[in-house]
């Protein structure tokens, strides 16, 4: 028994461990954790907690272990930080439910007793401080809880919170949608928020006109500034401020607006990330950090637990990410299973290892209990402006180090070092990975279409390939693809595709024929109107992740011969006039190409 515990109390430099978490597994290894429990256990995960804790310490854990179908446990404890020093940590163990073998798993929640005190005391004058800034504040401030669907509106006056409003989410919706007083803009201005704040998009700004909070006041609008809350890898909370801004609409940039989210994972999608990647990186500021990463062997997963299973896999993935970045970076999802994180605010590297590291084990942690799973992630990552400036330079050098971290056996992250790593010197390549047009001209793009059709002439097949690069490079496609023969199958393609149509089979039926113009052109905005016409179409093309298409097909008496598909992915880009007659010449061309002569022309 202890009693007096002052030789256990850190020094006022160390890092003091208040709160943390973990998972324990068969043997008392540790399985998962979170950020603050690597930081305050370092190396030492390898250990198990037996291994760990003060001799005299053990039995009384080993006790508590046993007793746990009882109830959860508490109890004191000295165990090994991340120097070899013991602290005095108050313990709390739990059944968490997984089963691994014979092994009920468990979780350890641990806090410092020795830093109790301190921290209320500091965590008081905090409370005291803030609301303070509060009462400063002209707005309003919002908060809903994913648990109750309750939403709030209040302020501060006065140290003190007045509430606005408070109501379910759900009610609130319908009470605003069938609201006879209200336009329908702003019927669905609200909506646009009631739909941002139930998927827990991060980051969000949406306009609100007054009026749908409190009474009718004219002429004024709300600008409300969101953000999400993590708690165990599940959405907690969304809070915000609510801002009076003035009438005009001011333009958002396209990372801020509703288009920017990826559908299936909540995450910006490629465009987005790219814009807010830019921006990061024009601004040179310290500690950005660019990361590639992608799950390892995605396809035997959608092959072997299907592709409804894999949507989850990436939508857990998503989530994780985002909950453990808490505010420290935005993550956005690249194509298929493939994800862009650009951190931020990261004072050292030490920092950037200890949260990739808790990316990954949440990541595992998540699905551990699916029998014959494993989801691992490999991840590359580069920095600026220690490892360039420019955007495709940082993209190349991440691109790289995630190849890196795939060949030495996946489920790691590589950050680059050019004494390792050797320089990356191949800018076509960046440009084809990143799929940048804005910096590309109208000139620049005839120049470009101009020397493919003439090369196609020249060369025949064997200019196709090439061609397929030079569009995805300079018209932003995220893959193309080429079908022909007897059973339409696919010959070719450019682009990170998941679950690939392998045959193009419904090529063949009249109604999809009838979308095609009499050049045999045909650009698809809306999957939605596939479903009923032509359902096979539709399931293709959704199990491989298309928003929009461009295609392009050579007929013999009616009977397709070839097609070239222009593929985009979980994102509607909107191809503009321009594009649509350059892609419309290069595509005919490389169809008649792919297709050979034709014996009826």
């Amino acid at each position: 028994m202890m009693h007096n515990i002052t030789e256990y109390k850190g020094k006022p430099d160390e890092f003091q461990m208040y709160y943390c978490k973990a998972s324990i597994k068969n043997g008392y290894y540790i399985t998962n954790g979170d950020e603050r429990f690597y930081h305050f256990m370092g190396k030492n995960t390898c250990y198990s907690i037996p291994e760990l804790l003060h001799p005299d310490d053990v039995e009384a854990f080993l006790g508590a272990a046993e007793r746990l179908g009882e109830e959860t446990q508490c109890l004191i404890v000295r165990i090994k930080d991340s120097e070899g020093k013991y602290k005095c940590v108050y313990m709390e163990l739990a059944y968490n439910g997984r089963v691994f073998g014979d092994f009920r798993s468990f979780d350890i929640k641990m806090c410092d007793i020795m830093a109790i005190t301190g921290r209320y005391v500091q965590y008081s004058e905090l409370v005291e401080k803030y609301r303070t800034f509060m009462t400063m504040f002209d707005g309003m401030f919002l908060e809903y809880d994913f648990a109750t669907d309750i939403l709030q509106v209040y302020e501060y006056r006065n140290n003190q919170s007045k509430s606005v409003l408070r109501t379910g989410l759900e009610e609130l919706n319908r009470r605003t949608q069938g609201d006879g007083a209200l336009t329908g803009a702003q019927k669905a201005e609200f909506r646009v928020l009631y739909e941002a704040v139930k998927s827990g998009r991060d980051r969000i700004k949406s306009g609100i006109d007054a009026a749908v909070f409190h009474e009718r006041t004219q002429n004024v609008r709300y600008e409300c500034r969101l953000r999400t809350i993590y708690k165990d890898d599940m959405r907690d909370k969304v809070i915000g401020l609510v801002v009076i801004v003035s009438s005009e609409k001011p333009e958002k940039k396209y990372y801020l607006t509703e288009e920017a989210y990826d559908p299936g994972t909540g995450l910006l999608n490629k465009r987005a990330i790219n814009e807010y990647a830019l921006e990061k990186i024009h601004e040179n500021s310290e500690g950005v950090y660019l990361a590639i990463m992608d799950v390892d062997d995605f396809k035997r997963i959608n092959d072997g637990f299907g592709h409804m299973f894999g949507d989850e896999v990436l939508a857990k993935v998503s989530e994780i990410i985002r909950s453990v970045l808490n505010a420290r970076g935005v993550a956005g999802r690249f194509g298929g299973d493939e994800f862009m994180v650009v951190f931020e605010e990261i004072d050292s590297e030490t920092t950037l290892r200890r949260i990739l590291k808790t990316i990954s084990k949440h990541i595992q942690w998540a699905f551990e209990d699916v029998e014959g799973l494993t989801v691992t992630t490999s991840i590359g990552i580069a920095k600026c402006p220690d490892d360039g400036v420019v955007y495709e330079e940082l993209f190349q050098k991440a691109d790289k180090c995630l190849y890196i971290a795939k060949a030495k056996g996946k489920n790691r992250f590589i950050i680059y070092d050019e004494a390792k790593h050797g320089t990356v010197v191949n800018e076509e390549a960046a440009s084809r990975n990143i799929g940048l047009r804005a910096n590309i001209s109208e000139a620049e793009k005839h120049a470009v279409i101009s020397e493919l059709v003439l090369k196609l002439h020249r060369e025949g097949k064997a200019a196709l390939h090439d061609a397929m690069e030079q569009m995805q490079v300079y018209f932003d496609v995220d893959g193309v693809a080429l079908y022909a023969g007897a059973d339409m199958r696919r010959v070719d393609s450019v682009g990170k595709y998941v679950n690939p149509i392998q045959n193009l089979s419904c090529i063949y039926e009249p109604a999809y024929l009838e979308y095609f113009d009499g050049q045999g052109f045909y650009l698809e905005g809306s999957m939605a109107r596939l479903e009923n016409k032509v359902p096979s179409a539709y399931r293709m093309y959704t199990e491989q992740e298309n928003k929009e298409f461009v295609q392009c097909v050579v007929l013999d008496n009616g009977t397709p011969l070839a097609v070239v598909a222009f593929d985009f992915f979980n994102r509607m880009p909107k191809v503009g006039e321009l594009d649509r007659g350059l892609m419309k010449t290069a595509g005919r061309m490389m169809a008649h190409v792919l297709a050979g002569p034709v014996r009826h022309p």
